[in-house]
């Protein structure tokens, strides 16, 4: 089990002068330092995604290793809330993945790790994948563009409605509809969608 339990309470350091410090020279140990503080609140909100502590370590593990590139690619006024939002954000995705079915021809790099692993001998996927390009072509900007930021760049719905200035309701609507367009048109192709 992760040693979390009891955070470090001899660091005096402020949250804000760790940041600065870490973006300034690049020194994991103080990323480390800062990072430690909140894990009890990271693994809290891992637990209550991913419902398995086995899993909501692993993914504790995985959002410290993407904190160092992005720590750096944002302005963070306050770390505890953007750690839970990047925890939150994170674990969902997890989830995501784990719902995904190999008949979902909505990413298709998910699906060939799916045949590959879980039934080698029951599907065959085609090896172009012209008919999902042509298929997301034919979308209209908006929901190709949604479509291919949610599934493809594994952004979540409030990061792609800060990008278009749109409410989260719309986005959502927008990739649903891009959804049911891509598998009325992947059917005509011949494929089955899920």
């Amino acid at each position: 089990m992760l040693k979390f339990l009891r955070p470090n309470t001899a660091d005096q350091d402020s949250d804000e002068s760790l940041l600065a410090r870490y973006v300034r020279t690049g020194e994991t140990e103080v990323l480390g330092r800062l990072f430690e503080r909140y894990m009890p609140m990271v693994y809290g909100v891992c637990l209550k995604i991913l419902k398995d502590p086995g899993k909501a370590e692993d993914a504790v593990m995985g959002v410290y290793e993407s904190l160092s590139q992005k720590v750096k690619e944002h302005e963070i006024a306050s770390f505890r809330g953007w750690l839970y939002v990047l925890a939150r954000n994170y674990c969902l995705m997890e989830w995501r993945k784990a719902q995904r079915r190999p008949t979902d021809h909505y990413a298709p790099e998910d699906m060939v790790y799916h045949d590959a692993v879980e039934h080698p001998a029951e599907y065959e996927l085609p090896q172009d994948r012209a008919p999902l390009e042509k298929c997301l072509e034919q979308l209209n900007a908006v929901q190709r563009n949604t479509v291919q930021w949610f599934y493809y760049e594994e952004k979540s719905y409030k990061e792609i409605s800060e990008m278009i200035a749109e409410d989260v309701g719309k986005v959502r609507s927008y990739i649903q509809n891009g959804r049911r367009n891509l598998r009325i048109c992947l059917e005509k192709y011949g494929i089955a969608g899920g």
